[in-house]
């Protein structure tokens, strides 16, 4: 397999690598698939239980694995063939979404069941992401990285163009069990592309693979002795526990403030990902990521998710979703990009093991935190606290780093710049997360 060692210009300029274009491709049809099913599950346990809790409980289990096992993921990213547990959680993947399909076409959907396919479809991921996000640098190379982490995302953000607007009608037409059943013959591709894809042998010999005991926590200490790593994490994991609830606050939106049912939710994930696109897109033409763009992105995307909590019709409340996907992207590119760049190959996958727990461990939390708001004070005080939140940590740790860290927060600080301040090499390298979950994210979620 031919890798790139320098990095050419253009957004797609990592679809030139033929293993990666194959991965990229097949994984776009997954993520399309998946979209489709987040949505036609919130939407099915919204309907059938009239509340904004349960459906908080269901997004949020999703997530819980991510929080308790998150590390541990991490840890067999490094130690395994990437590949083969990519193929495994793909499989387990399709498991849930069959499962899914037989039990609401029969009928017999309870809500603990669900309950407990969600907290499984989590523990999957907990494995599935940092694999995935490591995977990408054996197939492009280290100088392509921070164009793969920008189309990871973009495939993700399409993917929530496309699909929830299809599920929307689907579930109207045929029902969310038929939407599921979609859904778990999507993997098929990702499944068929692996089969095809033929990367490089790790760099890491099995006799200097990780420790089951104390490799994650190795994963903090690198990330701790970084102030800017230390700072994007925070900031991203606020954004990402409180701010980013999409699954939640778009559905109560569409069921109760609206009323505009089923499709108009459809239309609402689209006018977000829509935003997400050419946010991606405006993103992975820069350059060089950096904490000042992770702080302004936080700040924007939570001034617009504040505004459309305010809007008093459905157009415009969808006219306020794109500017908050395009800053949502915005911030999310940069800060996968960012962190990735920070990285070495011996701790690639502890390390964004920790990238996988700080976006999406706090969901268990952030969820059902959402939904309780929207269900007592009104949605519209859900959407608007998570907006506040994600403003306020922006503001915290840009006035943190500029004490701690002055140059962090430079408008145009270069990798070499950046790394002659830190004291050591510059790195080539730059990423994210994601090509099947959702992340709402962020950049993958179980259950996008």
């Amino acid at each position: 397999m031919a890798v790139n060692s320098t990095a050419p210009d253009g957004v797609f300029a990592a679809l030139r690598v033929r293993d990666y274009r194959i991965y990229w491709s097949t994984g776009l049809v997954s993520n399309i698939g998946s979209a489709m099913q987040g949505v036609a599950l919130d939407w099915f346990v919204l309907t059938r239980t009239h509340s904004g809790t349960a459906l908080g409980w269901v997004v949020g289990l999703q997530f819980a694995p991510v929080l308790l096992f998150g590390l541990w993921g991490g840890v067999v990213a490094d130690r395994y063939d990437r590949r083969t547990l990519l193929l495994w959680t793909q499989a387990l993947y399709a498991a849930q979404a069959l499962l899914l399909t037989v039990m609401v076409v029969l009928g017999h959907a309870p809500l603990w069941l669900l309950y407990v396919l969600s907290f499984a479809l989590g523990c999957v991921f907990t494995v599935e992401n940092p694999a995935r996000l490591s995977f990408v640098t054996e197939l492009v190379g280290k100088a392509l990285i921070p164009k793969a982490a920008g189309l990871n995302i973009l495939s993700l953000n399409a993917a929530r163009l496309i699909g929830p607007a299809v599920a929307g009608v689907l579930i109207g037409a045929i029902g969310t069990g038929w939407v599921f059943a979609i859904n778990a013959l999507s993997f098929g591709a990702v499944l068929a592309g692996l089969a095809f894809i033929r990367p490089r042998p790790k760099e890491t010999p099995a006799a200097a693979r990780p420790p089951w005991t104390g490799a994650g926590a190795e994963g903090l200490r690198y990330v701790a002795a970084r102030p800017e790593l230390v700072g994007v994490f925070t900031t991203f994991g606020l954004v990402a526990t409180f701010a980013v609830n999409f699954p939640t606050t778009l559905t109560l939106f569409a069921g109760r403030v609206f009323d505009v049912g089923s499709r108009g939710l459809g239309f609402m994930n689209t006018a977000l990902a829509v935003g997400t696109v050419a946010g991606t897109i405006a993103a992975t033409r820069g350059v060089s990521p950096r904490v000042r763009t992770v702080v302004i992105g936080a700040v924007l995307f939570g001034g617009f998710e504040a505004l459309a909590a305010l809007m008093p019709s459905y157009p415009a409340f969808l006219a306020l979703l794109l500017p908050a996907g395009f800053t949502l992207m915005t911030l999310n590119t940069a800060v996968s990009a960012f962190v990735q760049s920070e990285v070495s190959d011996a701790m690639r996958g502890r390390v964004m093991a920790v990238y996988t727990v700080v976006s999406m461990g706090g969901s268990p939390v952030g969820g059902p935190v959402i939904g309780w708001i929207s269900q007592h004070a009104g949605v519209r005080w859900g959407l608007a606290t998570g907006a506040v939140i994600a403003v306020v940590a922006a503001v915290t740790v840009a006035l943190w780093l500029t004490r701690t860290s002055p140059s962090a927060l430079a408008p145009a600080a270069s990798p070499i710049s950046r790394s002659a301040a830190a004291g050591r090499p510059a790195s080539p390298t730059a990423t994210t997360p994601t090509a099947h979950r959702h992340p709402t994210s962020t950049e993958g979620t179980p259950h996008d």
